[in-house]
């Protein structure tokens, strides 16, 4: 018997969703898991999310489907978010006509990207995938699981070395000519090659991606701290008398022109 798609995303679930618990964090007001019925998925493209949002499951799909189906999945509000969906991975000993001429070991391996549009979206599950991913903040890939032995399965603690996460940001096309394409790596722990015209792709382990994350909501951080300050010098409310409310007035034009904010920094967030 074969492993499937199913199969490999519980294999990894509990490991991964541990991974992002003791480094992102989950729940209110951190990163929240979203898994939709295959029903649902043909709408949006992917298996899995974690999504810094408060939003419910049923609002966040709402909003995804609408985006996706009207606006090329432009997404109305910023998301920070984690996309994936799994694949199968195929360990192949021999070279085919479509084998990248960059692939030379064997065996080397292969996973088959979904690229027929669907008869109710009118989107290939790549097309979903490769479009979400255009939005700023948005971490969209393809998880390529390197298990081939069912026995793996057995094991009580998953390797998640072992799940090779394919950058759609590297990918060239969303593919939309409804032929085969595929994602090639010569080795378990190489980069991949996006086929069927190569293109060298990245890949990241778990923890080299959540990495990634944890980069991009520091730098948010310091944005947001940016925008406080600003909001807070352009005005300022006058007093008419002792405790009301006056006039509000632009801070920065009575500031003394000499004066100038030379750094801002936003406090270490580790210490």
């Amino acid at each position: 018997m074969s492993i499937n798609e199913t199969v490999l995303e519980m294999h990894f679930h509990h490991e991964l969703m541990n991974e992002i618990r003791t480094t992102l964090g989950l729940g209110k007001g951190k990163f929240n898991f979203y898994k939709y019925s295959p029903q649902k998925e043909c709408f949006i493209g992917f298996d899995q999310a974690f999504v810094k949002t408060d939003l419910s499951e049923n609002e966040l799909f709402s909003q995804l489907k609408n985006s996706a189906k009207n606006k090329g999945y432009g997404l109305p509000n910023f998301f920070l978010g984690l996309f994936l969906q799994f694949k199968v991975v195929k360990e192949l000993q021999r070279r085919s006509r479509v084998t990248p001429r960059s692939i030379t070991t064997n065996p080397h391996f292969r996973a088959s990207l979904d690229t027929k549009k669907n008869i109710n979206t009118g989107f290939s599950q790549h097309e979903l995938l490769f479009n979400l991913n255009k939005n700023i903040g948005a971490f969209v890939y393809y998880a390529c699981p390197m298990v081939f032995d069912r026995t793996e399965l057995y094991s009580a603690k998953p390797d998640l070395t072992k799940l090779r996460l394919a950058d759609i940001s590297s990918c060239p096309s969303d593919y939309s000519d409804n032929d085969s394409h595929f994602i090639y790596f010569s080795d378990t722990t190489s980069q991949p090659v996006w086929c069927s015209e190569p293109v060298n792709g990245k890949a990241f382990s778990p923890g080299e991606f959540i990495e990634s994350i944890r980069e991009v909501i520091q730098t948010e951080g310091v944005i947001e701290s940016q925008l406080k300050l600003l909001d807070e010098m352009q005005s300022y409310y006058t007093l008419k008398e002792e405790g009301t409310e006056g006039n509000k007035a632009k801070l920065i034009e009575i500031m003394h022109e000499s004066f100038v904010i030379v750094r801002y920094e936003e406090e270490n967030p580790n210490k």
